[in-house]
């Protein structure tokens, strides 16, 4: 049950251990809705909240198990949507996808809202444009199925001036892998900055988040050929590359 949209990139097998299972984000709701679909439907059910916006309900078969992804939403959920549902993926109901698609209706703002990360106390107030949680999802939806599990914020400059300090100041991004958050360079919310830059910026760390990194001995290697290969699946990419190179300088002077 989708919405459609543009392709997305073939990065599941990279970001399937990142996606939290209902075991430690929502189990007493997945343990009951699971309970319920497996005495329903003629296989054991497992199932994975998901915060994707495009795709609602989607399902697998794997090693005798039905795997169903549902979002989040599913969490409210009565004993009759979950019936609807359970008819729905068993064969298809069209009366049951008419019951679910009431539901999800219902449920759209729950769909379209994204909470945006916690602001500690006295922090400064980050630029207010561009949007980066608008841009977040956006991006997330479009290439990754709307199911990474990352914060984002406007980096602060750093109190000490160390040498790496220094080298992130003149980074446009940052990825934290111990949190799981990008740090976007505050020039960035530059009004002459195209959104679709800015959507490039982030696209190139959220990469960094689903890919393995290469380890050689005590050496790591971030980007390495699969990542650049993936970085090109960047819908505007030549074109957000040669604009980042054509005004890095005033951007980062």
């Amino acid at each position: 049950m989708s919405a459609g949209g543009p392709l997305q990139l073939d990065l599941f097998a990279h970001r399937e251990e990142r996606v939290r299972s209902v075991s430690d984000a929502d189990g007493d709701h997945g343990r009951r809705i699971s309970g319920l679909l497996s005495m329903l439907l003629p296989q054991p059910v497992d199932v994975v909240f998901t915060r994707n916006r495009s795709t609602i309900v989607s399902q697998r078969t794997r090693e005798g198990r039905l795997q169903l992804r549902l979002h989040r939403i599913f969490r409210l959920a009565d004993d009759e949507v979950l019936g609807s549902l359970a008819r729905f993926v068993g064969t298809g109901d069209r009366a049951a996808s008419r019951r679910l698609d009431r539901f999800i209706a219902a449920h759209g703002d729950e769909i379209r809202r994204r909470a945006a990360p916690p602001r500690r106390p006295g922090a400064a107030r980050e630029p207010a444009a561009p949007e980066l949680e608008s841009v977040l999802g956006d991006v997330v939806d479009r290439y990754f199925g709307g199911e990474l599990d990352v914060r984002i914020h406007w980096a602060r400059p750093a109190r000490r001036r160390s040498a790496s300090a220094r080298r992130r100041s003149r980074a446009l991004a940052t990825y934290c892998f111990e949190d799981s958050t990008i740090r976007v360079n505050p020039v960035l919310s530059a009004p002459a900055v195209p959104r679709f830059v800015l959507e490039w910026i982030v696209f190139h760390e959220l990469l960094h988040h689903v890919l393995p990194v290469e380890r050689a001995g005590a050496r790591k290697r971030y980007h390495t050929e699969a990542f650049r290969a993936f970085e090109r699946g960047f819908e505007r990419y030549e074109e957000a590359r040669r604009w980042e190179k054509e005004n890095l300088e005033w951007l980062l002077r």
